[in-house]
């Protein structure tokens, strides 16, 4: 049996990644910004024992179709971890997918949502050392998105963010690279697909699943009326019967699926309008509302709320990209943001 040696000198290595585990999607960068891995958080596992099957994206297919021997397991919701062992295990793979098995000890410095509880903060550190990191820093994700959409956070000027991702919406208000007010919702990706396959079923008595209604909401839902005329043909199987369906699809026959979760959002933004202090509140007049996460790219939703709020609103660069960005910012000591990191 041989011995596999490690270079001492490469053990007294240190590198850092930035991370954010969201409840759709599982984002690494490295500390320049360079995408090392974005992967479906999805983990396939044998019932009953966390021996992994496969992670990401081919996981993310059997989603609906896997055996009752097989559990398909999201194990982050809301931006917090609910299956500790499927999402200790799944993070290991994704780190074992990027990162050199030779000894070097990898900080990272990990996104999570600010409305996140202290015991659900802990779980995520705790999580990640779990899964092999030496040590990990928190970051609040609106600061983070701030940072990677290119806002200076340390002028005294008042910024209003809403981060849409899969499974949470937050809402927040930030000033000198703090966050003075902020109110998150069950609200993101996941409801819309939801709200887009309930439609169907109502409409016209067609269930599909997850997958599909992904695809379905990606290509032809939209939250403001569009010149464009998108179609597809969509899969699925009567409700009545079970038999097997495909239908062609526009943009007309999703017409007011999304008025659930839409308005939820709008609410949110209102309330924490209200909440904010009235100088902050008068800088946004000016300044308007960022949109950022994967859900934020929605069809027309920038045009939707810039309506109902009577604000300019504009959605970052790279959206689902801007929290994971600012966080690698956040790793580089020449940027000069480490002071946006949470205390531990």
């Amino acid at each position: 049996m041989s011995l596999r040696l490690r270079n001492p000198l490469k053990m007294l290595r240190s590198n850092a990644v930035a991370i954010d585990i969201g409840t759709g999607q599982t984002r690494i960068l490295s500390p320049n910004g360079e995408v090392l891995l974005n992967e479906p958080t999805v983990v396939a596992l044998e019932q009953g024992t966390c021996t992994v099957i496969v992670t990401g994206t081919e996981a993310k297919t059997y989603l609906g179709k896997a055996p009752d021997r097989i559990s398909v397991v999201r194990p982050v919701e809301a931006g917090g971890i609910i299956d500790y062992e499927a999402a200790r295990e799944l993070l290991r793979r994704f780190l074992a997918q990027i990162l050199p098995d030779d000894g070097v000890r990898i900080k990272a410095c990990v996104v999570v949502s600010h409305g996140l509880t202290e015991l659900e903060k802990r779980t995520i550190l705790d999580c990640c050392k779990a899964a092999g990191l030496s040590s990990a820093d928190l970051v609040s994700a609106p600061l983070a998105a701030a940072v990677g959409a290119g806002l200076d956070i340390t002028q005294p000027k008042g910024r209003l963010l809403l981060g849409i991702g899969a499974g949470v919406a937050e809402a927040s208000v930030v000033c000198l690279a703090d966050v003075v007010y902020s109110e998150t919702i069950k609200c993101g990706g996941l409801a819309f697909q939801s709200a887009v396959a309930q439609h169907l079923a109502a409409q016209h008595q067609i269930s599909i699943g997850e997958n599909m209604a992904e695809q379905v909401t990606q290509s032809l839902a939209c939250a403001a009326p569009s010149d464009s005329l998108r179609a597809m043909t969509i899969t699925g199987k009567f409700a009545a019967t079970g038999t097997p369906v495909a239908l062609e699809l526009t943009q007309a026959d999703l017409a007011g699926a999304l008025a659930g979760p839409l308005s939820e959002l709008e609410a949110l933004v209102r309330r924490v309008m209200e909440h904010a202090p009235a100088e902050l509140v008068a800088d946004i007049g000016e300044t308007g509302l960022l949109l950022y996460g994967g859900a934020s790219q929605l069809c027309g939703l920038d045009r939707y709320l810039a309506e109902r709020i009577k604000l300019r609103t504009a959605v970052a660069m790279e959206p689902h990209f801007a929290p994971v960005r600012g966080a690698a910012a956040a790793l580089r000591p020449d940027l000069s943001f480490r002071k946006i990191l949470l205390r531990k």
